[in-house]
Order: structure tokens, then sequence, then C-alpha cells
């Protein structure tokens, strides 16, 4: 069990013009993903960020009310899910579902984790980030590993580097103040 308190998860609500504009010239679009990864035999990280995803994408067609999911799985190679995430029938079809299922007795269960070894969540993992920033100083509060390029427009700025998910996690409330605006890119 992992609390979700812990896990990183930042919503677009900081999302500007800029960012869009951005998104446009570059030739990307901007979606809202999580993140669950094993990283290595022991250890899993699970995070939730708007992410710039390219055409190569799959995810990159996915729009409006419907939803996509990639799984990699060790034997199946990559599946994709897609289909309707939002609005009057999808939505009711789940509650009566959940209803029906509480109705009789039906609890959700996957006993295959019970034979595998336990995952550990971790935070200690590397990401490709787009920063846009207001304030100069944010940039000597938090550190990337990495900064591969910085644009210093008459609007905004923004540095794209790898940063350390801890880092983030760490400087959460900085990074998610007005002004300033956090997403993973490709």
């Amino acid at each position: 069990y992992v609390d979700p308190a812990t896990i990183l998860n930042l919503g677009i609500d900081k999302l500007g013009i800029q960012d869009i504009r951005y998104a446009k010239e570059k030739e990307l679009k901007l979606k809202l993903l999580p993140l669950a990864k094993e990283i290595d035999k022991q250890n899993v990280v699970l995070y939730v960020l708007p992410k710039f995803i390219s055409k190569d994408n799959i995810l990159y067609s996915v729009e409006n009310e419907n939803n996509g999911v990639l799984v990699k799985a060790a034997f199946a190679d990559e599946q994709f899910f897609y289909g309707k995430g939002a609005g009057g029938h999808p939505t009711g079809s789940a509650v009566l579902s959940d209803i029906a299922a509480l109705r009789y007795g039906y609890r959700y269960e996957y006993k295959k984790h019970l034979d595998t070894n336990v995952l550990t969540y971790s935070t200690d993992y590397e990401l490709n980030v787009y920063l846009r920033y207001q304030d100069e100083q944010i940039l000597d509060q938090i550190q990337f590993t990495h900064i591969k390029e910085r644009f210093y427009g008459e609007d905004f700025k923004y540095v794209i580097g790898r940063i350390n998910l801890q880092e983030i996690i760490k400087n959460r409330d900085l990074i998610h103040q007005d002004g300033n605006f956090i997403a993973e890119i490709d």
C-alpha cells in the first residue's frame, strides 16, 4: 500500500497561454498523465504530471472525453486501451456496475500479487521536464541534474532539463506557485 498523499500529483491548473504556445511551436500536445512503472526488480515509481507528447506517441490522438491506457507487460509487450472516460453513458455504466458489485458482495481483487515479490515505492527517478517560471531565483532553489535548454522571452522564461523526482516533491509548493508550470517532456 502506498499512501496517496506521498505520490506527486500536479495538475494543469497552472497552465498558461505561454505553455500552449510552446506546445504549438514544437508540434506537441499536453496531456495529464499518471505513471506507474517498475524501475527495477524491487522498486516502482508513481506520479501524476502534465506531459508534452509528440506525434509519434500513441497517446497523442487521445482527445476530449476519451482515455487511453498504455500497458507494457513482460510477455505481452505493449497494449493500448482506448475508450470513453467521461460523459453520461460511461459514468452511468461505471456507477451501475459498482452498485451491482456492492449488491452481490463482489470485491475487486488481484490475487496474483500474493505470489510475487513486494515492490517498494521509490522517488529516486530521473525525468525530463519543462519548467516555466516567473522568478529567476527558483533556479537557485531547484537542483537540476542537467539543463538542456534555457529560454528568456519577453513574457516568460523556461528551462528544459533532467531532474530527480525527489527534487520535484521536495519543492512541490515552490513549483506549484502562480507563474510557474512544470510538465514532463518526451
